[in-house]
């Protein structure tokens, strides 16, 4: 029997590509957790730089400040960003194929960044409140791929490790909330769901892509290609699109805490991947 259903994760990731940090409490938007993909690396055409071709931005960390933010890299002296600092001059921003206007930060964070780097990139900001609206989601969304939250059980990354050839961590997967007590890929089913204060609906299951095989830690390549060659055996659709986490859209605004419990408000017929696991 499995336990209570709660919350038992919650992470942001200030800047996109960058290193997480774990909450015990959080506030969530319309446009996701407060301070979750506020900020982005672009090039100077403001095309969005992340760790799928520089995987040493994983290692990149922040500390949030009641002003702004700390950064810190291996090897670099570490950058103190303050939002009253920011030039906020309008460029146009391309994340996939959403063009928007978000805002410049500074000379000092954009030299910092192309030094941690290693190309000609500059950071850019969403504002207090971002203007990239999603239509067919309809709402705002910040830096993030698609959706403003990301939800995975921890039941779904025991079942990856049961097949693996080495151990595999939630951090690689870089979701918003983790859910304990329920089975494996319990969350393929929820139409809508509700934690703490918060009710959200639940999008289509993360498509996964190579960033899932850099090791959060050292920005190098997992061993034996995982997890990208097990989920290929029992998380692929015909095309051999791989998925793993659901996203989420929040239909309020409220608290999350951890050890919310989690209510069940709708179901949905899931989606079922073959199995070709020996």
């Amino acid at each position: 029997m499995k336990d209570i259903a709660q919350l038992s994760g919650i992470n942001v990731y200030p800047v996109k590509s960058t290193s997480g940090i774990a909450q015990s409490r959080a506030w969530v938007g319309l446009e996701g957790i407060s301070f979750d993909r506020r900020f982005v690396v672009t090039d100077l055409a403001g095309r969005m730089v992340t760790a799928r071709k520089y995987p040493k931005m994983v290692t990149i960390k922040s500390t949030l400040l009641s002003d702004g933010i700390v950064l810190q890299a291996p090897g670099m002296t570490r950058l103190h960003l303050s939002v009253n600092d920011f030039q906020r001059d309008e460029f146009e921003c391309k994340i996939w194929s959403d063009r928007f206007l978000a805002y410049t930060t500074t000379e000092q964070a954009n030299a910092w960044f192309s030094q941690a780097i290693g190309s000609d990139v500059q950071l850019l900001y969403c504002g207090e409140e971002s203007n990239r609206y999603r239509e067919k989601l309809d709402t705002r969304v910040s830096f993030a791929d698609g959706y403003p939250l990301l939800v995975i059980s921890q039941g779904s990354l025991d079942e990856l490790n049961r097949r693996a050839s080495s151990p595999q961590s939630m951090a690689q997967f870089r979701t918003n909330l983790v859910i304990d007590g329920v089975d494996a890929f319990a969350e393929d089913s929820w139409e809508k769901i509700a934690i703490g204060e918060v009710e959200f609906r639940v999008g289509k299951p993360c498509q996964r892509c190579v960033l899932t095989s850099v090791n959060p830690n050292t920005g190098e390549k997992m061993a034996a290609q995982e997890p990208t060659v097990t989920l290929s055996k029992f998380r692929a659709n015909e095309k051999g699109a791989i998925f793993f986490g659901m996203n989420l859209i929040a239909l309020n605004e409220g608290v999350i805490e951890l050890g919310d419990k989690l209510k069940i408000l709708e179901t949905r017929t899931p989606t079922i991947y073959p199995d070709t696991h020996n």
